[in-house]
This record gives structure tokens, C-alpha cells and sequence, in this order.
């Protein structure tokens, strides 16, 4: 049964079209105004601001404010920038007559302050015109600081004239920017660029982080990411992230909350066998960081089924375990029907099974593969050659398996496997609509992976340590994963617990040493130090 978890522990990241019917039920039927709910994100970007960048008192700063809700949020920001001291320039993108009515209401507010003392010479509010003259204007007042309230996360089609030249020019100044809501000209839903996109050096986003800001060209362009509460409930992003295309992300506190703690009784059978089927003879390591990263993971006992080939080799590695030798065919493959005799009782013991690792891709390998998917009952994570063996025939398999499985492909393994034709621009989606056909959880390794149910449930890796770009880290996560299932983490919380650690323990190699130098062995080393130091 799938683990539930408050929204504090695995916070959402939300689509535009979870966003809105969020923003459409807390008006609604929890009676907040939309500008109210403008008022307070405003507010909240202004206090960010200050937070980040202050104090303004004296500065400059220029607001970009396009004619939709965002703009209106631009709107509010400056009001509340004026009202802490900053010289605020207000750059309007569309005539004042063509603004939406929350916008316009904001900007008349503006307006009265300008006429008034209170915004005396200290607010400039003024159209596009001719741009050039506009940004050379802008460059003599010497800002500190722009803030892009132009499109939000309303973009689906690439930006247009007069909003693309004036992006371009901005990303050209040596001005820092800070995004309201979505960079300008980043997709909400998947991170990819339309055409030009605002380089942020910081986004503060309403309500939740919007998935774009986490995935594809999203964390580049959106810089340091916060948060406004804006009063939407709780319970209403709770419900919302369950849509199509949103994630949860990772935490330390979800992670503490699915690894299993050991009773003081506790033996090594009571918690979890993990069996690793792997190594072909030019392979050989991947295999032993996956059983050992099994072991690290808390699964109480680990054995590994290798060729008969390689056997010699790995039990000289693997001192602390057992390894069982499976025999091979005329083409070096393991013979499926002797290998599967030779397992029988093994597998009957095993909590979980990893297959994969470093197995080569023989003709009567890969039939064992797919003889093992078939007849096991056993929670099976399926990674490397253990998927290049179902290429072709996973729909098939599919249908034939009742079981758990995971799969843990990086790109070029999930297009073999649903169709060379496949795009993963919008991964979110991408995954999910696999992992429900296929019954399975879905792991899409990547920058960040993503992990999805057959129900739709998703989470995302929200630690990317650079460190983690290094051969072998694919095998240490499997082997993360299959401990976790042995110990009875469900697949789809087992692939983001083992997501989350992986990515904490190349962060701490990272604090003590210079992240290129990591290979992916010194990941069994940091996981009892992360997981000591962060998920006790």
C-alpha cells in the first residue's frame, strides 16, 4: 500500500492548469477575492525582494509588467517596493485600456500614488515605445535590479514581439532579475524554452513551485526558487497535485518517514533479502556497487547471481556476499531454463530482486531475463540490460505480470522501450503515461529523474548534485532501490527514498571534495554518513 504523507513533507510542484483550479476553488468556495489573492502574492514578492536584495531605500528598480495577472503582480510589487523607500520604473508592455481587471485596478491604485507626494518623483510608470530608447533611458538611471512580471505561466507558443526583443535585452544587462511566478518565456509544464526565456537569478513563485522551474532548462533559467503563501489551503494543492504532469518532491522528512528504523530484535532475514542478478565478464563491477548499495540501504541479506564465468571474479569482491553461479549458454549468455533451476530456491527466499547490472546482452541472457519477469512473484527492479531485454516486448510482459516492478531507465533505455519516436519534453507526463501501461513504477533517471505509479502518483529528485554525472551512479541507485524493496518500502516511495539518498550522498561528497573527482563508489561510503547525519 502506497504511503500517505503530508504536504509538508513532500511538497507539490503544479502544473498552470493545477494552478489555476486552485487559484479557481479558493475564490470559489473558500471565499478569498482573486485580488486578494493578487494583493498577497504581491506583497509576499516585495518582502522576497527586500529579503534578497535590500535595502532599496533610494534604488532603482524596473518592473516589466505584461497585461495579465502577472503584470498585476508587478503591479503590487512596485506599489509596495515604493512604499520601502525604492525608485520604481514601471515598464507597461500593452495599453493601460488592454490590461485584465485585477491589473488594471492595480495599476489605477499606482497611478493615485504617483499623482499624490507619496509617490512624488520616485515612480515612473511609461509604455514600451521605442525600445532601444527605452533600455538606454533605463541604463542612465543605474537600476540595481529588474523584475520580470511580463507572461507568468500562462506561455504555451514561443514568445512574440514586443515581449521577445525587450527579454533579449534584459538577459544582455549586467542587472540582476528576479522572475515573478515563471521566468518569461519558460514553459510552466516542462521547463522547455520558448524561443527566448528570462535568465533569472531568482523566482518567487505563488503557492508552489510550478514544474517547469524544476525540470528541463527550468532550474537555469528560474535561478534561486521561494515560495509566497498566497492563502491558498493546504488541502486544495494536496488535491490539485494529483493531476496529470504535477510531482512531489523529495524530502529528508519523507525519506525518514519510509526508511524503515530496525527492532532491537531484529535478524538479518527479518529485514529484507535482496538477491542482485548481474555481470557479464566486461561488466563485472556493476553488480558488486549494486549488492553492496542493496546492503547499505538496510536489506539484512544480499546475495548475487552472476554467469558461472564471472563468479570467481565477484567472489573476491563481494566478501560480506554470497554469490551463486548460473550457467551459461553456447553464445556466453546465462541458459535460461538451467539458470532458472538453479534459482529456484533463492528465489523463493528473496524479498526483492534486482536484475540487470553489467548482464550483457547475449540472445539466451536476455530470454532469462524475460523468463525471470514472467515467473517471479518477487518485487523486481528491472534496470540496465534487464530492460534492453524487454525492448520490444514489455507490453507483452506486462500483461503477463502481476507482481511489483520498478524500472529505473535513463533516456535512451525509456525510448527503447516505449518507441523510438518517443519525446521527452514533457517528462512528466511521459512517465506517468507509462508507468500506467505498463503497471509498473517508472523511474526516469535524469536532471532531475523523475519517478512515477501506475496511478499517477510522481515525485521528482529535488537534490541534482553536478557530482552525480559519473558512470556507475545508475547501478548504485538500483541497488538502493531493491534494499529498500526488500525491507517492504512500497516501488514507488523505494525509487524516490533511493533518489533522494543518492542524490544527499553526492551532496555531502560534494561539501569535502570537488565534485568532479567523485566516482561512483564513493557513494557507498557517504550513504551511512548522510544517513546518520540527515535520516536517523
Amino acid at each position: 500500500m502506497a504511503l500517505s504523507l503530508p504536504n509538508e513533507q513532500c511538497p507539490p510542484a503544479l502544473t498552470a492548469d493545477a494552478m489555476r483550479e486552485a487559484d479557481r476553488y479558493t475564490i470559489e468556495e473558500y471565499g478569498l477575492s482573486s485580488i486578494t489573492l493578487m494583493e498577497v502574492a504581491g506583497r509576499g514578492c516585495a518582502e522576497h525582494i527586500q529579503a534578497a536584495y535590500g535595502p532599496l531605500d533610494g534604488e532603482v528598480v524596473v518592473i516589466f509588467c505584461g497585461k495579465g495577472n502577472n503584470g498585476g503582480d508587478g503591479l503590487v510589487v512596485a506599489r509596495h517596493l515604493l512604499a520601502n523607500g525604492a525608485q520604481v520604473h514601471v515598464v507597461l508592455t500593452s495599453a493601460p485600456g488592454d490590461l485584465s481587471e485585477d491589473a488594471a485596478h492595480n495599476l489605477s491604485l499606482l497611478q493615485q500614488l504617483k499623482d499624490e507626494a507619496a509617490g512624488g518623483t520616485r515612480l515612473t510608470i511609461e509604455g514600451l515605445g521605442d525600445l532601444d530608447a527605452l533600455m538606454d533611458t533605463i541604463s542612465a538611471r543605474h537600476p540595481c535590479l529588474y523584475v520580470d512580471a511580463l507572461l507568468g505561466t500562462g506561455l504555451t507558443s514561443d514568445v512574440r514581439e514586443p515581449a521577445r526583443s525587450l527579454v533579449e535585452r534584459m538577459n544582455g544587462r549586467d542587472v540582476p532579475t528576479v522572475a515573478i511566478d515563471m521566468p518569461t518565456g519558460l514553459h510552466s509544464d516542462t521547463g522547455a524554452v520558448l524561443g527566448v526565456a528570462v535568465q533569472a537569478d531568482r523566482t518567487v513563485t505563488m503557492a508552489a513551485p510550478k514544474v517547469g522551474v524544476r525540470i528541463g532548462e527550468g532550474p537555469v533559467h528560474a535561478g534561486s526558487v521561494s515560495v509566497v503563501d498566497i492563502g491558498i489551503p493546504p488541502f486544495v494543492l494536496d488535491r490539485v497535485a494529483g493531476q496529470p504532469g504535477c510531482v512531489r518532491e523529495t524530502t529528508d522528512a519523507a525519506v525518514r518517514a519510509w526508511w524503515p528504523e530496525r527492532s532491537h530484535d531484529a535478524y538479518k532475514y527479518s529485514v529484507g533479502t535482496a538477491l542482485v542478478v548481474g555481470g557479464a565478464p566486461q561488466f563485472t563491477g556493476a553488480p558488486v556497487m549494486a549488492a553492496k548499495a542493496a546492503g547499505r540501504s538496510g536489506a539484512g541479506y544480499v546475495s548475487c547471481a552472476c554467469p558461472e564465468t564471472v563468479q570467481p571474479t565477484l567472489s573476491g569482491v563481494l566478501t560480506t556476499i554470497p554469490t551463486h553461479p548460473l550457467p551459461t549458454g553456447d553464445d556466453g549468455g546465462i541458459a535460461p531454463d538451467a539458470a532458472l533451476d538453479a534459482l529456484t530456491d533463492i528465489l523463493d527466499k528473496a524479498d526483492a530482486l534486482l536484475v540487470g547490472p553489467g548482464l550483457g546482452r547475449a540472445p539466451q541472457t536476455e530470454q532469462f531475463v524475460r523468463r525471470l519477469v514472467r515467473e517471479t512473484d518477487a518485487p523486481l527492479v528491472l534496470d540496465a540490460d534487464g530492460l534492453n531485454a524487454l525492448a520490444g516486448r514489455i507490453d507483452e510482459l506486462a500483461e503477463q505480470r502481476d507482481a511489483p516492478w520498478l524500472l529505473t531507465p535513463h533516456a535512451g533505455e525509456f525510448r527503447r522501450l516505449a518507441g523510438g519516436d518517443v519525446t521527452l519534453t514533457d517528462r512528466v507526463r511521459v512517465v506517468q503515461e507509462y508507468a500506467n501501461r505498463w503497471g509498473a513504477v517508472c523511474l526516469l533517471k535524469g536532471a532531475p529523474s523523475i519517478v512515477a505509479g501506475p496511478e499517477g502518483r510522481a515525485f521528482a529528485g529535488s537534490i541534482i548534485p553536478p557530482a552525480l554525472a559519473t558512470a556507475g551512479t545508475g547501478d548504485v541507485l538500483a541497488g538502493q532501490c531493491v534494499g529498500l524493496l526488500a525491507q517492504g518500502v512500497p516501488p514507488l516511495e523505494a525509487a524516490a527514498a533511493a533518489l533522494h539518498v543518492g542524490g544527499a550522498a553526492a551532496e555531502r561528497y560534494g561539501a569535502t571534495h570537488d565534485s568532479r573527482s567523485m566516482v561512483a563508489t564513493d557513494l557507498l561510503d557517504m550513504i551511512p554518513r548522510v544517513a546518520a547525519e540527515r535520516f536517523a
